[in-house]
This record gives structure tokens, C-alpha cells and sequence, in this order.
């Protein structure tokens, strides 16, 4: 019979067991993802895609209308993933290959004012960079494709005596193809740039000593053909996120059988950046189109993450990337998913080992999640601005005594409308990162205001504002954390990984050390005093 009061050993919980059950079981996977799959973290590594439209309006005054473009094409440095027509029924419109070019038209017999055009592709692009042999030099003859580039045009005057000075008060006319290259350049790169409208021709750029992309290109080329080297123009614009009104051009240059690009009013020697799209080649104007017609266009980019194309075809083995992109989810959605529990164990760390107080152990993550479109500066304040209206409705309408249900209610159209009007008046200001702050979750939004009221009437300002503050500063933490391009490609490429976070969760789950905030509160209590002796 067993006496009263016995205690009943309890027995300690294999958590050792577990962690080391977890990490081994992610590492395992890991190894044989690497050995027998072959996996690389290079090949994880996402490409940005441009998603561009053009949209152009005019008015047509009830006539014949007649609008030419040029669209991009595929080529060594730039894939056109998708490409859609969006003019409304009513407009013809074509497209065929013209010389190097591919060119668009549309067409109306009877266009109204304000009519619109509008035309949407999507394009992967890719960095180049050309290492030219410092050895080659200029050859005694070109192709025959290639002769016709070292002739003048109308408006590149290679035989003008100005331009015979010029190159050779530069040093262009003697040496190497590399170091005639490098005058040319030198010399174009180095003019003023100011942007003028319309056509300016290489000798007026000369002239001028100052020039817009276009003169400064034609410059280029001019002197190029002059010393010998094939060279033409290059249209297209840079992609950028937002909205663009502007083109640009550059050069080309032909060194042993390569168009090798040159761009003098951003300084690019023998290389392009990924973000540069080719719509034309050629002096020619982007739009051509009927006179009188009160034309404008604008060019609206988009850029969004997608798998690379090495992805599909070697990871075939818990291919999380690959399976996303054929249900046409996006990457936000599985990079959220992803690093959602890595921002997680952020949260404890700094509340449980650090002690950081915050509304709630998963909202500083969810709320990070989502400032990855603001960014974090504009993320904070956007939090800050939201939680502080709304709790401050909140308690406006405390005062008439409202069941609780109902007051949460209230609480989540104040954030809606705080969301949409901080969006509204960021787009209207400029201020385009604020203006994402609708994609903020509205829930988790509510809930730190509902806390943040709560602590407010309970507790008073100062705890409450400490709480506000400390969930601001965890969520920078998580956002570091979870914008890490090197953690997000570890995790895409072996998600299995995240079982190691659970073993750092399941450790700090019986964590009963001391808190860094309470050691740094009572150290003078911890430490002994000096001498050695306890107090």
C-alpha cells in the first residue's frame, strides 16, 4: 500500500532524443539531396522577371489613326517569357519581323480622343560582361553583314573632318581594337549629359560637348566606324519598377564575330546590366505614328521572383519550388511559408531568452512577412501609424460601453480604412513603398491594436508604449532575418532544413535560464560583490 503523500517520480521527457532526431533526419535528407541528386544552391538561386506594359493614349478626332512600335525578341540576353495584346476590340493590330526588328502596328479608321493602346509581355534578362583580347587587331576586311555598319548615315557623319580630328586628337585612330575601344569611350563617356529632345546627331553632340543617350551613342558610333571598328545603335529602355516616359540608347560594337555593347551615358564598357531591355537595333524612333494625334506613352513595370529554369530540370526530388510553379502560386506565397517559422523562432528568442515584450509571440513575423513590399522603414511606420489611429477608435468607442464582439468589429474597419487611406495618400504624395502597406494582413493588424488598447487602459502608457516599441523593434529583427536571399535560397532548395528550427523551438521550449533583460535588471543581485563575498 503505498503511504500517503509519496511523491511519484515523474520521468524527464526525451527532449535530447527528439532535437537529435530532428537534425539528424534534416541532414540526412540533405546529404542525399546533395550526393545522390546533385543538388546545387547556385541553380536555387531565383531570376527576377520584368512584367512590362506599354500603354499609349491619343486622340484621333473620329480619323484614321496609325501607331508603329517595336516589341522585344528572344535572344542570347533576353527571354520573352508571355506577351498579350490588350487594345480593346475595334483597333487592328500586327506584328511581323522588319530587318532586325520586329515591328507593331496599330490601326483605326475612326479613333475617338482618348483612345488607348496597350501591349503587356514579360521578359527574364541576364547581365552580360565581354573580356575583349587586348591583342586582337583591327582586320583588313568585315563580312559582308557587317560592312554596311562602317559606313555614314544621316545622322552619324563618320566622314566628316571634325569627327577624322577627333578621333585622332584621342589617340582612336592607331593601336588595338581594345584601345581604340577605350578612347572612343573615354572620350563619349566623359561629355556633359543633358537631355534634349528629338534628334541629336553625332556632330552636334561633338560640337556641343553635351548630349543625351541618343547623340552620345551616335558619337560612339561615328568615331567607332572611323577607326575602324563596325559599330551601331541600340533602343530600348531601362526596366525599373514604377512608371517610365523615357527610352534609352546605346552602342554596339563588333569585335571577332560578337555585338558587344557599350553604353557611354551610364558607363558600361563591354556590358550590359540584366535590368536593360532591347526593343530595337538601328537609328531608328520607338513610335512612328499618324501626325496630329496628341500621342503619349508610358511604360509601367512590374518585377516579381520566379523559379529558374535549372530548377525543374535537375531538383526532382521534395521540389517545393517546382510544385508551386506548376499550381501558378507565386514565390512571395512559398518564400512566406518558408521563413514564416524562421521569423517564429526570432519572436521567441527575443521574448523568452532576451525578453523583448510584444503583442502576441507570431504577430512581429506576420506583420514582417508582409513588409518584404514596403520595405522596413516604410513597414514600421506604416505599423505604427495603424496600430496608433486604430487604438485610438478604439477607445473612442469604448466610452459607449459596446459588447466585446462588436467593439473587435469596429476595431478591424478602423484598420481597413487606416490601411486604405495611408495607401491613398502614399500614392498621392510619391511615396510608393508606403502605399503597399494594403497588402498588410488586417487581422493581425486589429489584434496589435486590441492589445495595444488593452495595455493602455490596464497597465497605463509607458508599459504600453514599451510593448508597442519592443514589437516594432522584433519585427525589424524578422525582417532581416527573413530577407535573407542566402536563408531563403537554403530553405527552397532543402525546406527539410526547417526541422532544425523546430529542434532549436523544442530546446528553447524548456528554456528556465535566466532572461538577458532580468539578468541585466538584477545583476547586481546575480553577481557577487567585489572581493568575492555574496551580498
Amino acid at each position: 500500500m503505498t503511504g500517503v503523500g509519496r511523491a511519484v517520480p515523474q520521468k524527464s521527457p526525451p527532449v535530447r532524443l527528439v532535437m537529435v532526431a530532428l537534425v539528424g533526419v534534416a541532414l540526412a535528407v540533405v546529404a542525399v539531396k546533395l550526393s545522390a541528386f546533385q543538388y546545387s544552391l547556385a541553380e536555387v538561386l531565383p531570376r527576377t522577371q520584368y512584367d512590362v506594359t506599354l500603354h499609349a493614349e491619343l486622340d484621333g478626332h473620329d480619323g484614321e489613326v496609325r501607331v508603329r512600335t517595336f516589341l522585344p525578341q528572344s535572344d542570347a540576353r533576353q527571354v520573352v517569357m508571355t506577351e498579350q495584346n490588350l487594345t480593346a476590340a475595334g483597333v487592328s493590330f500586327s506584328s511581323e519581323a522588319v530587318g532586325l526588328n520586329r515591328v507593331a502596328t496599330w490601326e483605326q479608321s475612326s479613333a475617338q480622343d482618348g483612345q488607348s493602346l496597350a501591349y503587356r509581355f514579360s521578359v527574364l534578362a541576364t547581365p552580360v560582361r565581354y573580356q575583349i583580347d587586348p591583342g586582337l587587331r583591327v582586320p583588313d576586311t568585315y563580312p559582308a553583314s557587317v560592312r554596311g555598319y562602317l559606313a555614314a548615315e544621316e545622322h552619324i557623319q563618320v566622314d566628316a573632318p571634325e569627327i577624322a580630328r577627333t578621333a585622332e586628337s584621342a589617340g582612336a585612330d592607331h593601336g588595338t581594337i581594345l584601345e581604340r575601344l577605350q578612347a572612343v569611350f573615354a572620350l563619349t563617356s566623359g561629355m556633359k549629359q543633358r537631355p534634349f529632345k528629338g534628334t541629336t546627331d553625332a556632330l552636334t553632340a561633338l560640337r556641343l560637348g553635351e548630349a543625351s543617350c541618343n547623340g552620345k551613342s551616335r558619337l560612339f558610333v561615328a568615331l567607332a566606324r572611323r577607326v575602324g571598328v563596325p559599330a551601331r545603335l541600340v533602343g530600348g529602355f531601362v526596366m525599373e519598377p514604377g512608371v517610365k516616359r523615357t527610352t534609352h540608347q546605346w552602342a554596339e560594337a563588333y569585335v571577332a564575330g560578337h555585338w558587344i555593347p557599350f553604353d557611354s551615358t551610364n558607363h558600361h564598357f563591354a556590358e550590359l546590366p540584366e535590368r536593360y531591355l532591347t526593343l530595337y537595333t538601328g537609328d531608328e524612333a520607338l513610335f512612328r505614328h499618324t501626325s496630329d494625334i496628341n500621342f503619349k506613352y508610358r511604360f509601367e513595370t512590374e518585377t516579381v521572383l520566379v523559379p529558374s529554369p535549372k530548377v525543374k530540370s535537375t531538383f526532382r526530388f521534395f521540389n517545393v519550388w517546382s510544385l508551386f510553379d506548376r499550381l501558378g502560386l507565386s514565390f512571395m506565397l512559398l518564400r512566406t511559408l518558408l521563413m514564416l517559422p524562421v521569423g517564429a523562432l526570432v519572436v521567441v528568442l527575443f521574448r523568452n531568452v532576451i525578453g523583448v515584450p510584444t503583442f502576441g509571440t507570431f504577430l512581429p513575423a506576420l506583420i514582417a512577412a508582409s513588409a518584404g513590399e514596403t520595405g522596413l522603414w516604410w513597414g514600421l511606420l506604416a505599423v505604427l501609424i495603424v496600430v496608433v489611429v486604430a487604438a485610438t477608435v478604439r477607445r473612442a468607442f469604448h466610452r459607449l460601453q459596446l459588447l466585446h464582439s462588436p467593439s473587435l468589429a469596429i476595431l478591424l474597419a478602423a484598420v481597413a480604412v487606416t490601411l486604405l487611406t495611408t495607401a491613398l495618400v502614399s500614392d498621392a504624395v510619391g511615396a510608393r513603398k508606403l502605399a503597399y502597406v494594403s497588402v498588410f494582413p488586417v487581422a493581425v493588424l486589429a489584434i496589435s491594436a486590441e492589445r495595444f488598447f488593452l495595455e493602455l487602459t490596464e497597465k497605463g502608457a509607458r508599459p504600453a508604449f514599451k510593448s508597442l516599441l519592443g514589437t516594432l523593434f522584433v519585427m525589424a529583427a524578422c525582417w532581416a532575418v527573413m530577407n535573407s536571399l542566402a536563408l531563403q535560397v537554403l530553405l527552397i532548395g532543402f525546406p527539410e532544413l526547417l526541422l532544425i528550427v523546430v529542434a532549436v523551438d523544442v530546446y528553447l521550449g524548456r528554456w528556465i535560464g535566466v532572461r538577458l533583460s532580468e539578468y541585466l535588471r538584477f545583476k547586481r543581485i546575480l553577481l557577487p560583490r567585489a572581493g568575492g563575498a555574496a551580498p
